[in-house]
């Protein structure tokens, strides 16, 4: 069955993020910290997400609620490491971004248009689904809408979509805190002071 297989693989993504996390050194940078705690909680709702369609009773609906978080959290992360600045991460850390997922993906495709990194090609590979989610409007709520009786099974079709985009901002996700943690650990570092750990629940 497709949708075993991609949730299979789904989990597999996770363990492996989740190993390429746990006890990494966070930077002493208030900008990289912002985002890779941005991108922590997006690795935990794709986690999430995975739970609830793989329970014996799985949950649709919440899955479909968390694929906007997930979205809105990586993006933050882009859109801290890539656009904020400097008053709008200290505004970030007090009180968030104040900007909607679709204000986000706009201002970050904006700035990673026409590049050649790792998060630019994979925004540009999954871009089709990516907008059709965020600009297209609530399209999930028509899958309650298309049977004429009440069912809580989502088409295993509307499923798989929701995998392979959840999928796609979580491989956005691990590139984008590759590309900050290399910034800082690969290179020389330009300030003195013992990194802080971070240790995510396994």
């Amino acid at each position: 069955m497709q949708l075993d297989h991609l949730l299979a693989r789904a989990q597999s993504l996770a363990y492996r993020i989740s190993a390429e996390f746990n006890g990494q050194p966070l930077p002493p940078d208030r900008r990289a910290c912002a985002a890779i705690g941005c991108l922590t909680v997006a690795h935990q709702h794709h986690c999430g997400i995975i739970l609830l369609l793989r329970d014996d009773m799985p949950v649709h609906a919440s899955a479909f609620a968390l694929i906007g978080h997930q979205i809105e959290t990586a993006f933050n992360a882009l859109w801290l490491w890539y656009c904020a600045s400097e008053e709008e991460i200290g505004r970030f850390l007090a009180d968030g971004s104040g900007k909607s997922m679709r204000q986000l993906v706009a201002l970050v495709d904006g700035v990673l248009t026409g590049r050649d990194g790792p998060e630019a090609v994979l925004i540009r590979d999954h871009w089709a689904r990516l907008s059709d989610f965020v600009f297209a409007g609530e399209r999930r709520i028509r899958h309650w809408l298309d049977a004429n009786e009440v069912d809580a099974m989502y088409a295993e079709e509307a499923v798989t979509e929701l995998v392979q985009l959840s999928n796609a901002i979580a491989e956005l996700g691990i590139v984008s805190f590759r590309t900050i943690h290399d910034k800082h650990f690969t290179a020389p570092r330009g300030q003195s002071g013992a990194p802080l750990r971070l240790d995510l629940a396994k």
